[in-house]
């Protein structure tokens, strides 16, 4: 059988019983997370609750709500960590970005939604989002995360074209869209819940063209540098 890619060394794999492996904020956080995700993924967002949750990694159900306020929350956590593009996955740093000039920054911005989106838990998610996406509020948040990412990087783009960095023809949020856009194919050829080391090279080799195509039709010889 076809390794599955982000399982080495266990990673993915169905915690023990008991207590979690170590008392962790975060790892247990983690675990949540995955467990969350396993029973979404196997039965549906509406038809798992809290205390299913609770029961696949061995806790009680009030440990949840040390880390969570709920369900949903766990969801949006999720969604947060390998949804679509979106502030909080880029970490933006808006004025850092501008600074390091359209070439590095483009590139940078790239390489994080890759790599973020590239994990096993995000490869199980995004299928689980394009299969099982949680009604119109799902829809809503989807389109929440585009429309700000493309609010908060129009900034750096505006300045890149006033540095004479990028092209002047061409409206900045527009650029964002244009950016991020097409590397969500690859996402839905390749980066499925059972993705594997190939599968991620060859979304890898998409997400690599689609980035040299876009530096090279809109920056500038100046931007180039």
């Amino acid at each position: 059988m076809q390794e599955k890619y982000g399982r080495n060394n266990g990673e993915g794999d169905p915690p023990r019983r008991g207590r979690p492996p170590n008392s962790d904020g975060r790892a247990t956080r983690d675990h949540l997370l995955d467990a969350a995700l396993r029973l979404f993924a196997r039965q549906g967002y509406a038809a798992t609750t809290v205390r299913q949750i609770a029961t696949e990694v061995g806790v009680r159900d009030s440990a949840i709500y040390a880390h969570f306020a709920g369900k949903q929350a766990m969801y949006d956590a999720l969604f947060a960590e390998a949804g679509p593009v979106s502030p909080e996955l880029l970490d933006l740093d808006i004025d850092a970005l501008t600074e390091a000039g359209p070439n590095r920054a483009v590139t940078e911005l790239v390489e994080r939604a890759f790599t973020a989106w590239s994990t096993y838990r995000a490869c199980l998610f995004f299928e689980l989002l394009v299969q099982h996406n949680v009604g119109s509020a799902g829809i809503d948040n989807l389109l929440a995360g585009i429309e700000t990412t493309r609010d908060r990087l129009a900034e750096p783009f505006r300045q890149w074209q006033e540095a004479g960095q990028v092209r002047a023809d061409l409206e900045p949020r527009q650029l964002v869209w244009e950016l991020f856009a097409p590397i969500q194919v690859p996402r839905v050829l390749h980066l499925r819940g059972d993705a594997s080391d190939s599968d991620v090279a060859a979304a890898r080799s998409m997400v690599d063209d689609h980035l040299d195509f876009f530096l090279t039709t809109v920056l500038t010889s100046e931007g180039s540098e």
